[in-house]
């Protein structure tokens, strides 16, 4: 009991004795089994909370003395709770009205396709967009050009991109849509394939060749449908129990943030700026106008910061830059994005600025790139105190997972990507995608979803790793990697990411025991009841 007075002490800075009345919680959760993702004190059977933060932690004996008449008394009835999930890595890219492709898989084939989109051109007016989602048996294949659509659909806009977000295939009546001339020049950074023997675009785009076209898109979305997308996102984070999204997005900066902020959302979002490029160079001085103090107030679950840039592209398209041939291309090893002196560019901007740095990295070559920057600068610069991001790091084995803990880097994973073993296999291996390993040399973890939302599937799959089982880890390290992990990310972990006195009262009441049940069962997991800042934001009705 004195470690639980010791902590009101020390948060109110007050006893129990001389507080009276008021040191009571304004809300205490019972006969729980919590994880509290801290290692102090790994389980508790109960805490409370007061205001937005956590007062104590403890049995259920020591939390009920701290109830009052007042206190609200949540019976958890046996139920697992948990940090609120940090979702480290998703993205907000909206699209405009138009008509959407449906496929029965992720993978359908050009035949599908073409199908689909001569079934869509019969059903809606022309001039009305028709997207696609599709995949690499789509995007590979050289066949399918603005040509190719253009007979399918001369008088409709047409856009395909590839569900993994490398890989963008326009028609003609897309092009001026998108702002896009006909003989437009590559960007740095991105490339767009051209007829042969002609400077004419073919419709097919790559890496930021093509996402200067969400920035477009985006852009002929009205405010008003984009913030009801945004609230559509948070109510689906709240349901699985995610209190925080690190969220990426195309869109202008101060546009995203004012909308974030004009949403008034439920969950905190860190937005991560995804500047684009143009042939000119990188385009950071609006960012920067941002970025640099004084900086604009935002809503009060809002906050900004940090430079992503994306080095190569993933193995879908074999776009990941490696230091060995792809497996099933013997003469191809991927291509970087930028060469080696932009890369160190970055780096300087990010120090410069007072930034996080955030690289996409799926390929162990485009990790080397970055390693090789930042220990450039070894002498001069503390690295992990800066915390930089390897976003993904399925390439980080061998020679890099040293270097990687001497320079204190967070490798932020996926493990959706985890989940195309035979594709990846024939890719690349099954020596990639580390996950234990990582945590064994004490480099630290967080998760997001990239993908689906759902914490509880990329839980499943880092649990399993399908792709690469010898580098699976426990639902106890991917729990804390999606919350301590993720808040250490941020720069966040006095604040959140544990179920600890004085942290906010982030935390989710899950529907069954995630560290019992059988890992194909994981992903039918949802939050009962979520809290933000000690306020419910998720309720299923199922605790008294």
């Amino acid at each position: 009991m004195k470690h639980v007075l010791l902590g009101i002490w020390l948060v109110l800075g007050l006893g129990l004795r001389a507080q009276g009345q008021s040191a009571r919680a304004d809300m205490v959760l019972l006969n729980g089994k919590i994880f509290t993702a801290d290692t102090a004190r790994p389980s508790a059977e109960a805490l409370a909370i007061r205001g937005e933060r956590i007062v104590a932690v403890g049995t259920v004996a020591e939390i009920s003395k701290l109830a009052g008449p007042k206190t609200r008394r949540i019976d958890l009835q046996g139920r697992v709770v948990t940090p609120g999930f940090n979702d480290a890595h998703n993205h907000f890219d909206p699209m405009p009205a138009g008509f959407r492709l449906a496929f029965t898989s992720m993978e359908p084939t050009w035949e599908e396709t073409s199908q689909a989109i001569k079934a869509a051109v019969q059903k809606v007016p022309t001039g009305t967009w028709i997207f696609g989602t599709v995949g690499s048996k789509v995007v590979l294949d050289p066949q399918v050009t603005r040509t190719a659509l253009d007979a399918l659909a001369p008088n409709h806009p047409v856009l395909l991109g590839a569900f993994y977000g490398h890989g963008h295939i326009a028609n003609t009546k897309a092009l001026p849509l998108l702002q896009l001339d006909i003989e437009q020049p590559d960007p740095l950074g991105g490339k767009f394939e051209r007829i042969t023997g002609s400077r004419e675009l073919n419709g097919r785009m790559h890496e930021y060749a093509e996402w200067r076209s969400n920035l477009v898109l985006a852009a002929q979305v009205p405010d008003s449908a984009a913030i009801r997308a945004l609230r559509a996102m948070a109510a689906e984070a709240t349901s699985y129990g995610i209190t925080t999204i690190q969220l990426f997005s195309t869109m202008p900066i101060d546009r995203f943030v004012r909308l974030l902020t004009q949403a008034n959302l439920p969950v905190r979002v860190h937005a991560r700026p995804f500047p684009l490029t143009t042939p000119q160079g990188r385009e950071t001085t609006e960012l920067r106008k941002l970025l640099t103090p004084p900086l604009p107030k935002f809503g009060p679950r809002v906050q900004v910061s940090g430079l992503k840039w994306v080095l190569d592209g993933t193995p879908y398209e074999r776009g990941a830059a490696l230091r060995t041939a792809y497996r099933d291309r013997p003469s191809w090893k991927g291509e970087l994005n930028f060469k080696e002196d932009e890369v160190a560019k970055m780096v300087q901007e990010g120090l410069d600025w007072k930034q996080p740095m955030l690289f996409h990295c799926a390929g162990d070559r485009a990790a080397e790139v970055v390693f090789n920057a930042l220990e450039a600068n070894d002498t001069n610069v503390n690295w992990p105190a800066r915390r930089v991001r390897i976003e993904h790091g399925d390439g980080i084995i061998g020679d890099l997972i040293p270097r990687a803990r001497r320079l204190g880097v967070v490798v932020v994973q996926n493990p959706t990507h985890f989940s195309e073993p035979a594709l990846f296999g024939q890719r690349w291996g099954s020596k990639m995608q580390p996950l234990r390993s990582l945590l064994a040399a004490g480099i630290p973890v967080a998760l997001g979803s990239d993908g689906p939302m759902s914490p509880f599937l990329n839980i499943m799959l880092a649990v399993i790793n399908p792709a690469n089982p010898a580098e699976a880890i426990t639902s106890q390290q991917a729990v804390q990697a999606y919350t301590a992990g993720s808040a250490y990310a941020e720069f966040a972990e006095k604040d959140k990411g544990t179920l600890a006195v004085g942290k906010l009262a982030d935390l989710a009441v899950l529907s069954q025991d995630i560290f019992a049940v059988p890992p194909p069962e994981l992903p039918k997991t949802t939050s009962l009841l979520t809290m933000v800042g000690g306020k419910i934001v998720h309720d299923a009705k199922a605790l008294k």
